[in-house]
């Protein structure tokens, strides 16, 4: 799954549906980094995208990031 929306990205589908994919699914596979990068995008593509805020929490939860987990 991750490789198929990696492939989607390198093709220049990019949107914020896609890297909050991308997010979950490193997420899933423990890259709490990775994740983090790409539901950040995805937030910033789509401010409102409330999903996108709950998983990069997480993420930044993950990596330690404390006060930037609240913040989101």
């Amino acid at each position: 799954m991750r490789e198929r929306l990696e492939k989607l990205l390198a093709q220049g589908r990019d949107s914020a549906l896609l890297r909050f994919g991308l997010g979950d699914a490193y997420l899933k596979d423990n890259d709490a980094q990775q994740a983090a990068t790409h539901l950040a995008q995805a937030t910033i593509q789509q401010p409102g995208y409330s999903a996108a805020w709950k998983l990069l929490g997480k993420a930044l939860h993950q990596l330690g990031r404390l006060d930037e987990a609240q913040a989101a």
